[in-house]
């Protein structure tokens, strides 16, 4: 992956980094990522503290030499080498560029205006959450509220809907990515970002709820 220190990194994204050997360092109210167990190796971006609570908890992460700051994975006797997904294009569409599993169901459902909403709110909050804290505009407030925010939705949705909506909203899955990732349909993604919208009180739950599973 290459370094790009201000990238707000998915939690998809964040685990294969430390599952490579990489290292999670508290800053600020956030978190940094690292390429290798050392700050003076390349810094991938950036991770919420919300999901670094998760990664705790779903990937068995230890303290780096017992500072509480620093956070590996444990038990990697023999580091993979990380290497980009084989992804093969859709058949007949290999001159494109692949579209996103969001714009996709953003142009083709007919709640796509709240779907864009819901998921912009989204993103709009990870990215806060991702923040330091230090700019004059990040109050503690705001930043606050928006981890709560995020941390209400994955209490309604788990983790692993949450997780998804991260690769719809940050990393821009295909369909083909989403398949080969998680093994899940398009219909799936929709299921989820419907219910990101009614979370967000952009739906009734029998307004959009009923049409995802309908579809999926």
């Amino acid at each position: 992956m290459p370094g790009k220190p201000n990238r707000i990194l998915s939690g998809w994204r964040a685990r294969r980094l430390l599952a490579s050997g990489g290292m999670i360092v508290r800053d600020g109210a956030a978190f940094r990522l690292y390429r290798h167990a050392d700050e003076r190796s390349c810094r991938c971006g950036r991770v919420p503290a919300h999901v670094v609570a998760r990664l705790k908890a779903e990937a068995g992460l230890v303290l780096f030499r017992g500072d509480p700051d620093r956070l590996v994975q444990s038990s990697l006797p023999d580091l993979p080498e990380l290497k980009p997904l084989p992804v093969q294009p859709d058949p007949g569409v290999w001159h494109r560029p692949p579209r996103s599993v969001l714009e996709q169901l953003v142009d083709q459902d007919s709640q796509g205006v709240r779907l864009r909403a819901a998921a912009g709110r989204f993103l709009a909050d990870y990215h806060l959450a991702a923040s330091p804290g230090r700019l004059r505009t990040d109050t503690p407030a705001s930043l606050a509220a928006a981890r709560a925010r995020l941390e209400q939705v994955e209490a309604n949705l788990g983790s692993v809907r949450v997780e998804m909506i991260e690769m719809l909203v940050l990393d821009k899955f295909s369909a083909v990515a989403l398949r080969h990732v998680t093994g899940a349909e398009p219909a799936v993604a929709l299921e989820a970002l419907t219910r990101l919208a009614v979370v967000h009180g952009l739906a009734e739950p029998d307004q959009l709820v009923g049409r995802a599973f309908a579809s999926a």
